[in-house]
């Protein structure tokens, strides 16, 4: 039901309605109009109860049997509507505002409702409670949509000394707010590639994942001397690496990118002061988040990970490209090919899954302002690498420099 959007669901609740409206006097009810309506919430509401005294008792109780079944039928609907998809009650509020203005009048008609009915409007009122609890769990969509912009200049770097384990909430409580946003709906039909309006969110984090990656590589080349971009190097691993505790692979993999960038690789002056065991430590995490066999190491630890989790979404565009390009729509009678669908549905999911599992971590505003600041400010690649060759110009020898130096 969920592939063809809200509208077929608000479809299905008219027919139900349709049903009720139709109830004649004689209690026995007719087949329902399949006509839909533009909106349930804007449908009047059955016909009272006390107008079939009139007729016999017989004829009362199949009528409000059938009235019940169908009212807790729509109130079913309704509630799981809201528990698997309260995304389209905030990204649409007038939506949302029907929803109540529909729930009181029905809660105002005593005479509606029957006792069962009653709980179950007292349900969906608590489960809109706990949805627009858990969607504020993190209030960050103002720091973001302020400091998230377009300039690029490194010198502009925010220089806020952050602890590590800090950080690395940050990141994650960040990184996280960002896939609770996207809707079920864009990563249908490979929507980021064919119609990128479709999927704004999806595209979002792509874009973010990049400019995260930068940010990573010009904080390293904001350092003038090598110990300097050496005890930065140092910090972000042991990031990552607690990124990698808090089941963050979206920030895992763009911490260690942006390590493995080549214009930061090259830097042999600074890479010779980085103790062996960091290092040791970076080479471990780039074996999780290898791109080898379909992130095959990353989608292992996600599957034995337990939620909450941040998987990298890329995991998942991927399989989903796969299945709509390998699979047919159609089977070879004709019909829709549900196996398909079966394999979309399961992938989508998982990724509902992780949406829908928070953190209980608390948001440091001033520590995610640093962190979209600097995402905000980084060099692009080609400013990376012009600053790359400025610190450590081509065939410069290293000195003999010790291994053990300090870098923390």
């Amino acid at each position: 039901l969920r592939v063809t959007g809200r509208h077929t669901i608000l479809y299905i609740i008219n027919t139900y309605y349709d049903a009720l409206a139709k109830l004649p006097d004689n209690g026995v009810p007719e087949s329902p109009s399949y006509l839909p309506k533009n909106n349930i919430f804007e449908k009047h509401s059955p016909p009272p109860r006390h107008s079939l005294t009139s007729i016999g008792s017989e004829s009362v109780f199949m009528a409000a049997k059938y009235y019940s079944e169908v009212a807790m039928r729509v109130f079913n609907v309704i509630k799981s509507w809201i528990s698997k998809y309260y995304q389209d009650f905030v990204s649409d509020p007038a939506l949302h505002q029907r929803l109540m203005i529909f729930l009181d009048q029905v809660v105002s008609n005593e005479s509606n409702m029957t006792q069962c009915g009653r709980k179950a409007v007292n349900i969906i009122h608590r489960s809109l409670a706990l949805q627009e609890a858990s969607s504020a769990a993190y209030p960050i969509g103002e720091i973001y949509n302020h400091y998230f912009n377009k300039s690029g200049d490194y010198s502009c770097l925010s220089n806020l000394a952050v602890d590590c384990e800090v950080m690395a909430q940050q990141l994650t409580i960040l990184e996280h707010w960002a896939l609770t946003e996207i809707a079920p709906n864009e990563f249908l039909d490979k929507s980021w590639v064919k119609d990128k309006e479709r999927a704004p969110h999806i595209c979002s984090i792509m874009q973010r994942c990049d400019k995260m990656s930068n940010m990573v590589a010009s904080e390293v080349l904001s350092g003038e001397t090598a110990s300097t971009r050496a005890k930065t190097i140092t910090r972000w691993i042991n990031v990552a690496t607690l990124c990698r505790k808090y089941n963050n692979f979206a920030s895992l993999l763009q911490v260690v990118a942006g390590l493995t960038f080549s214009a930061i690789q090259r830097l042999k002056i600074t890479w010779y002061i980085v103790p062996l065991e960091i290092k040791s430590e970076l080479n471990s995490l780039k074996e999780v988040v290898s791109v080898a066999n379909r992130f095959k190491n990353m989608k292992a630890d996600i599957k034995r990970c337990d939620p909450p989790c941040v998987p990298y979404v890329g995991v998942y565009l991927a399989d989903l490209i796969s299945i709509e390009e390998g699979v047919q729509n159609l089977n070879s009678n004709g019909l829709i090919n549900f196996a398909k669908m079966r394999m979309l549905a399961h992938t989508i999911l998982e990724i509902r899954l992780y949406q829908q599992t928070y953190y209980d971590l608390k948001v440091v505003p001033d520590v995610v302002k640093h962190i979209l600041v600097n995402c905000s400010n980084a060099l692009c690649e080609d400013k990376i690498f012009e600053r790359s060759y400025t610190l450590e110009p081509r065939n410069q020898r290293s000195p003999a420099i010790d291994h053990g130096a300090s870098c923390a």
